[in-house]
């Protein structure tokens, strides 16, 4: 029996054969007149507000999280398109009050408006997202400086509000410190197979 593309078969099966896509590192989502939604507080920072609309817009959902790695980190938002509110993003760099302005999606939110994608580079560390509706942007983006415990602008527009639902997705540097992924590790394993069956056949010419 002729074997002798068998092994030449194999190696460029390997080649077709992809990791399968990481799904996001963090998912961040819920609605914004939700009582219930422990990551929500006032523009003050106080206790979120829910006697109307207009109040509901100026709540924000504060969540945190971790860059283990350096790398570009991106976020992308997905609420709106399902009919949830149109969102303001605003970036700040630690955890807590002190936590320092570092960006927004200004510039989208005060042209398109709606979902968002974008990346920003980071430094290992943690930081912190602030969501809510158009356009209740934080005191220390409006003033040039300053950090998280100055509040937000109370300017959200309840005509953005939409469900009140938001979501984000967050793919951040690989967290594993140099680990391969588990794709990489299938693909490692089907290599040494293909050269293992290669040196099978070339040693029985």
């Amino acid at each position: 029996m002729h074997y002798s593309g068998l092994p030449t078969c194999l190696a460029l099966a390997l080649l077709c054969i992809t990791p399968p896509a990481s799904a996001a590192d963090y998912t961040f989502s819920g609605r914004l007149d939700d009582a219930g939604n422990a990551a929500l507080a006032g523009s003050d920072l106080g206790a979120p507000q829910f006697a109307s609309n207009g109040a509901i817009a100026n709540n924000v959902a504060l969540y945190t999280f971790n860059v283990a790695a350096s790398g570009v980190v991106s976020f992308t938002s997905l609420g709106f398109a399902g009919g949830g509110v149109d969102p303001y993003f605003s970036l700040f760099s630690g955890s807590g009050n002190a936590a320092g302005f570092l960006g927004s999606n200004s510039i989208q939110a005060f042209s398109t408006g709606g979902d968002f994608a974008f990346s920003f580079a980071l430094s290992p560390g943690d930081y912190t997202i602030a969501l809510s509706s158009f356009a209740n942007m934080s005191i220390a983006e409006s003033a040039g400086n300053g950090s998280l415990g100055d509040g937000f602008s109370g300017l959200g527009q309840a005509g953005a509000l939409g469900s009140s639902y938001y979501r984000l997705d967050l793919a951040v540097p690989d967290q594993s410190n140099g680990a391969p992924e588990p794709g990489t590790l299938l693909l490692l394993g089907l290599a040494g197979v293909v050269l293992g069956v290669i040196r099978y056949f070339r040693s029985r010419r």
